[in-house]
């Protein structure tokens, strides 16, 4: 029963985290930032965490598995919005360093 309750709290832990994300994204000092798409694909980040941790564990399960096959289920399922993240983290970066100039 304790198990279930930890687990039951590292989720709610996470869409809380998710949610706090997605709503500071429409603050306005965080669009006068124009950090709103970094926050937004954070959240999305966020919310797909554990499904990426599920499949890495699962393509794991056979014994002749090794470490690359889990970084292949992770990425199947983390892939694209990590470089979604990386991008917007990228281009908030050019574009502050422009302003600045």
């Amino acid at each position: 029963m304790g198990v279930l309750a930890v687990w039951g709290f590292c989720g709610v832990l996470i869409l809380l985290v998710a949610i706090i994300s997605f709503w500071s994204a429409g603050l306005p000092k965080i669009i006068s930032k124009k950090l709103s798409f970094v926050m937004i694909s954070l959240g999305v980040n966020v919310i797909l965490t554990p499904l990426a941790l599920f499949i890495g564990v699962m393509a794991t399960d056979s014994p002749t598995s090794t470490t690359n096959d889990f970084w292949t289920g992770f990425l199947f399922i983390q892939g694209i919005p990590l470089l979604v993240l990386i991008i917007g983290i990228l281009k908030w970066f050019i574009i502050d360093r422009r302003k600045n100039k």
